[in-house]
């Protein structure tokens, strides 16, 4: 059976970027941005962290890696047990 998320408590934070191409920026380093913000944001610590859902994933630019949620996490130094990438 699994279990369900119903009436759990999250904590949600919300962090801005630039927009559009930005000379010298990368995929990546808007994600990083925006999810360091929203860490901010929330009042949260990186150690706070159990989950993480980036948004849907984008096709990587050419002298760029895949950007998943890995690798985001792992970059801001996070090892969440929960990780997803998601659209609405």
């Amino acid at each position: 059976m699994m279990s369900s998320i119903k009436d759990k408590y999250a904590i949600v934070g919300v962090g801005y970027t630039p927009q559009g191409r930005v000379p010298g920026r990368t995929s990546l380093s808007f994600h990083l941005e925006a999810s360091a913000n929203a860490i901010r944001d929330a009042g949260l610590r990186k150690n706070d962290i159990d989950g993480f859902i980036c948004y849907r994933h984008f096709p990587a630019a050419s002298n760029e890696y895949d950007l998943t949620p890995t690798l985001v996490a792992q970059h801001l130094g996070i090892a969440p047990a929960f990780m997803s990438q998601d659209a609405n």
